[in-house]
């Protein structure tokens, strides 16, 4: 099922606008979902959102960001692809095992990301991440 699929230019107001209308389809269509996990799912959209206009379309109106939320029973997935050139997460990764780089600003937001049990996948320029739903959803209403 898909929640949300759609395309915003690169500024944060866009993204800011983009998450907004993404929270407001979740409380929808899972009734009972948890704050806590609204909370999470927020601050994870607004990182890899920010993360695509930033660094893969540096700022640019003409470039796009596309953005598309689904779920099928029991994972939740959020996939978003930008127009810049894509990097490769060998250094990342291999940087990220270092105690000092997890203090760079650039580091954080994954490593966060990665604590609150979402799985991420950054291919080139598209990032996927996903969660496993089967605790959580059992005291939720689906609204299919």
């Amino acid at each position: 099922m898909i929640i949300y699929e759609g395309e915003i230019k690169s500024t944060f107001q866009d993204v800011d606008e983009a998450v907004k209308k993404i929270d407001g389809l979740m409380r929808q269509k899972f009734e009972f979902i948890s704050s806590r996990l609204l909370f999470n799912i927020d601050f994870m959209l607004r990182e890899i959102l920010n993360n695509a206009v930033e660094h893969g379309n540096h700022f640019d109106e003409h470039k796009k960001v596309k953005c598309r939320v689904s779920y099928d029973v029991p994972k939740l997935e959020f996939i978003v692809k930008d127009e810049g050139k894509g990097f490769s997460t060998t250094d990342f990764h291999t940087e990220s095992h270092d105690p000092r780089m997890l203090l760079r600003d650039r580091h954080r937001g994954h490593e966060t990301i990665l604590e609150m049990d979402f799985d991420v996948n950054i291919e080139g320029n598209q990032v996927t991440v996903s969660m496993n739903l089967n605790q959580e959803e059992k005291s939720w209403k689906i609204n299919y």
